[in-house]
């Protein structure tokens, strides 16, 4: 069965954007008065929930939409190195085929991730709504279901942490959680997502299989 509409995240589910993340992260830290991130810190940090990231590293709910913006900024001139999670692109050419409509709601910029798709050769979303907050996905999730028309409880948001489960679940679309991004599969599987999918590979029949959300 087609989903009338399956709603990709960008980095850690689509891109493998991690390291390039981190040093951009690293180099604007102390700009922001912030502490940088050891990579021996990294295995503990994706056992963490993005408030309790957040609150490890010190940084304050205030700062945090000045720190989006300005690892946005400083991505945009190593993005080039960024590439596609392997067998990434034949999922979503896979559900494009079975008749999916296919849309990304990011907190990235849409310079970086449009720039990405055209040297990809990904060309089948037809939305990308770009520079969303981490915690503010659900919002934009409902926005875009309304615009295009799509039922709730057959569409499908497709993410790699955290806050990316749970704006799915607020939004009330069906909630996929990958294992190959940021957050360790054990930490997506408590959130209770309708589904947990391990490699790219099994991505595209998973979300062909779930039945309907029920919404009561």
């Amino acid at each position: 069965m087609a989903r009338p509409l399956v709603i990709f995240d960008f980095d850690g589910t689509v891109a493998d954007s991690f390291a390039e993340t981190l040093l951009a992260y690293n180099h604007i830290a102390p700009r922001l008065r912030l502490r940088t991130v050891k990579v021996m810190e990294v295995p503990e940090l994706r056992c963490l929930g993005a408030g309790q990231v957040m609150q490890r590293l010190g940084i304050p709910m205030w700062k945090l939409p000045r720190l989006m913006i300005a690892v946005r900024s400083e991505l945009h001139d190593h993005f080039h190195s960024v590439k596609p999670f392997p067998g990434i692109t034949t999922a979503v050419r896979d559900l494009h085929q079975a008749g999916c409509r296919l849309a990304m709601v990011t907190s990235n910029s849409e310079d970086n991730v449009r720039n990405f798709m055209s040297r990809h050769g990904i060309t089948e979303f037809e939305t990308i709504i770009a520079g969303a907050t981490i915690f503010g996905k659900a919002t934009r999730l409902r926005r875009l279901i309304k615009t295009a028309n799509a039922d709730h409880a057959a569409s499908v948001y497709v993410g790699d942490t955290i806050p990316d489960i749970r704006a799915a679940q607020e939004a009330k679309t069906l909630a996929v959680g990958v294992a190959w991004g940021f957050s360790d599969p054990a930490l997506l599987a408590a959130e209770a997502p309708d589904a947990l999918v391990m490699v790219p590979g099994k991505l595209a029949a998973t979300i062909l299989g779930l039945p309907v959300k029920n919404q009561n």
